[in-house]
């Protein structure tokens, strides 16, 4: 039988881990790094921009540490290591990414590294427990056994690198402990402890192996500022000497050959260039450096410097090479990438993909599907848009950041093309209104005719010292450069570098919105444009009702109580008749627009008719305003409509439910919604689940249909906080094929996810 729904992802968005050796580059010139509880896999060579191609899942808590296993450039391994005590060695194979856990740690992994050699492969694993770890795997074995333990009694150790000694088998073993000073470890049979380095005066967190000739060098970076060169050079002379370490054939004695300083913050990683000999640090100082010897004075000098200028920002937590030495590659404070590429001895900033760094809490799509906007607990909003240079396949980016806040985001609503609300763990909502600089640059970025939005309006935002609220700022103070505002207009003709949108692609606050007692915690706009609908955090009626605001004066119209507990999500129907609302009180409410234009409760759910035994989480409109689906904790999934020859009204009024309801047993569905048009002779209707798996159903009156099952690979690894399907206007359809569906995702695994789904 033919599939009648196949299934891609186009667009994956999320941020580094906020820990220092959560990315790192292969010889594949892939990217791995941690993203909450998986591991990602970046191609930055990908179509236009780079894109995320795939998502491995095998770990319970958050992964702390990444790294590609060295010493072989044919191989496709990497390790990692996450706070739920084990480590995972991910084997691809035919594009699938297989895993074997590495479960011995008691604590939590923090790093991990691993190496080729002729007889197998060697695995080194940290863990909080104060001990290193040694797993071997034969050639001719797929499985690791534990081979050896090191015990550090008291110390842990805070950095770990193994490489092989120069034209031969043998392993070395570097750890940083917290005593700033390095172990070396010997391998002979098993590893010995060998040498303990002095030097540092602080914790040593970086360390690199690179080989010259016959020598080995190991470099040092400590969070006392400092960079240190260690050379291990072939020890010819009988005489004893203190600092050698000898291995089955040959001595080498160690001394130190450099020290670096250029650097005014903690140097989080040295990373050396796999094809010429210069080497990489980055720091807590907002930089990082490319050192390089200048053959006249036998010195290491500062090559080039790159980094972040301004923003609030600290610096970053790591930095490595691509396999070709051509381009680096960082990650700050708060996950995001930096790639710089040489070209032509320029060093310039790339594009790359970014996302959250925290649980995205809900998102909405431009109302004719242009751009995504989406909000999260690490108090930003963002915007993502599609991108296409030079013909080459378009990829999805981050191209503002209107809102960056004091609180976590809990909502967004969109009103029109160039206007949204968004609320947070605050009383107040907050309106904004896209500046000059955005709708420039979009139309370009995204080959968009500027339609004029905001013409006459600000030039761009800033939030000054301490403040909450983004300031406009016109055209004249931009260049002047007042003191308390950052923003400088750019003209973009690609995405933004991490940089700029920090900076420069906030928009204005136009309006805040008073009337709730607590927090707001969901918004709705109608798609008319006309209405803005929110509810805050509650317990009792009078907190539960809905608040209603007319966009064009901002004035509260309406307060339409009728739940007794937080209301979960508020939709309202396409035709921008119907308001309906679902609550933790295990209800629903319905409101229909009058001829005064008021809104008026006409059904709503008690014990008996809810059919949901649960809170109800979440609920969505069908394309014509037919039917509503409403999806609850207790694993059912409920489609209403409306029925004029209903004999029985009680408080359910003229509804009723329009089928035998969708029962998922031991579920909970956090998420629903329909597509924006009929297909295969149905309604498609997509269900988030707790558990992150994204199921889709074709609904019709006769029943269900189940037709495709995104599992946690495909969907999310934790709960789906909210689906959305593109709308399917003349614009999206020129762009796309008639037979592609667009629905993104977000979720509490800090994900944002683009799903294209081709219907035959």
């Amino acid at each position: 039988m033919m599939e009648k729904i196949k299934h891609e992802v186009s667009y994956v968005s999320c941020n580094c881990n906020q820990t220092p050796t959560a990315a790192h580059w292969g010889q594949n010139n892939l990217v791995c790094y941690a993203a909450c509880n998986s591991v990602l896999i970046y191609d930055p060579k990908w179509g236009s921009g780079g894109k995320v191609v795939a998502t491995l899942i095998g770990h319970t808590k958050r992964v702390n540490t990444v790294r590609w296993l060295g010493g072989s450039s044919d191989k496709n391994e990497l390790v990692s290591g996450s706070t739920d005590h084990t480590a995972v060695v991910w084997s691809c194979r035919e594009g699938v990414y297989n895993p074997y856990t590495l479960k011995a740690h008691e604590s939590t992994v923090n790093l991990v590294d691993g190496v080729y050699k002729k007889e197998g492969t060697v695995v080194v694993t940290v863990g909080m427990d104060s001990t290193v770890k040694i797993w071997f795997r034969n050639l001719d074995t797929d499985g690791f056994a534990l081979s050896q333990n090191i015990n550090n009694g008291y110390s842990i150790c805070v950095g770990v690198r193994i490489s092989r000694f120069p034209h031969t088998d043998g392993l070395i073993l570097a750890c940083a402990m917290d005593n700033s000073k390095i172990d070396l470890y010997i391998e002979d049979g098993e590893f010995s402890h060998s040498l303990t380095l002095k030097g540092h005066e602080d914790w040593v967190r970086g360390l690199d192996f690179t080989t010259e000739k016959d020598d080995l060098i190991l470099a040092s970076s400590s969070q006392d500022c400092y960079i240190r060169l260690w050379r291990m050079t072939p020890h010819k002379s009988d005489t004893p000497s203190d600092n050698v370490i000898k291995t089955k054939t040959t001595t080498y004695r160690v001394y130190t050959d450099s020290i670096l300083s250029g650097h005014e913050g903690w140097i989080y990683s040295v990373d050396w260039n796999p094809a010429t000999p210069q080497l990489l640090s980055s720091s807590l100082d907002k930089s990082m450096i490319i050192w390089e010897l200048d053959p006249d004075s036998n010195l290491w000098v500062e090559k080039v410097r790159v980094g972040e200028v301004g923003g609030n920002t600290l610096g970053f937590y790591g930095g490595v090479f691509s396999p070709d030495g051509t381009s680096i590659l960082a990650h700050s404070y708060n996950g995001a990438f930096h790639i710089w590429t040489n070209e032509g001895g320029e060093w310039s900033a790339c594009v790359t993909i970014g996302g959250h760094f925290s649980e995205v809490t809900d998102m909405s799509w431009e109302p004719q599907g242009a751009f995504l906007v989406t909000v999260s607990s690490d108090q930003t909003s963002r915007i993502h848009a599609p991108w296409s240079n030079l013909g080459k396949e378009a990829t999805w980016h981050e191209i503002a950041r209107p809102q960056i806040h004091g609180y976590d985001m809990s909502s967004i609503a969109i009103m029109s093309k160039y206007q949204f609300a968004s609320s947070a763990e605050e009383k107040v909502i907050r309106t904004f209104r896209a500046p000059r600089n955005f709708v420039e640059n979009f139309s370009r970025i995204c080959d968009v005719a500027d339609d004029g939005g905001g013409t006459s309006g600000p030039k761009g935002a800033s939030v000054p010292s301490l403040g909450l609220s983004n300031k406009a700022v016109f055209s004249s103070e931009s260049e002047g450069g007042s003191d308390d505002s950052h923003f400088t207009a750019v003209t973009l003709t690609e995405p933004p570098t991490e940089e700029t949108l920090l900076q420069n692609t906030l928009w204005p606050e136009i309006q805040k919105l008073y009337g709730h007692g607590y927090e707001v915690y969901s918004l709705a706009s109608s798609p008319d444009g006309q209405f803005l609908a929110s509810a805050c955090k509650a317990t009792t009626s009078e907190h539960a009702a809905i608040l209603l605001w007319d966009t064009a004066t901002w004035k509260q119209i309406q307060k339409l109580v009728s739940h007794t507990l937080t209301v979960a999500q508020i939709s309202f129907s396409p035709n921008s008749v119907h308001l309906l609302s679902v609550s933790r009180d295990r209800r629903w409410s319905l409101f229909t627009r009058n001829s005064q234009n008021l809104f008026e409760l006409v059904a709503t759910t008690d014990k008996k008719t809810s059919i949901h035994s649960r809170i109800i989480w979440c609920c969505s409109w069908t394309h014509d305003s037919l039917y509503f689906a409403t999806g609850s904790r207790d694993g059912k999934v409920v489609v209403w409509r409306k029925n004029e020859h209903k004999e029985e009204k009680g408080i359910l009024g003229e509804y009723e439910a329009a089928s035998k309801h969708l029962e998922l047993k031991g579920e909970s569905v956090t998420a629903v919604a329909f597509a924006p048009k009929c297909v295969l002779g149905g309604y498609l209707l997509a269900v988030g689940l707790e558990v992150g798996v994204i199921r889709c159903y074709k609904w019709t009156s006769a029943g269900w249909e189940n037709l495709v099952i995104l599992d946690r690979n495909l969907a999310h690894h934790l709960s789906v906080k909210r689906l959305a399907f593109r709308p399917f206007t003349v614009e999206t359809r020129a762009k796309n094929d008639d037979n592609i569906l667009q629905l993104a995702s977000c979720g509490s695994d800090h994900v944002v996810r683009l799903h294209d789904f081709l219907i035959n």
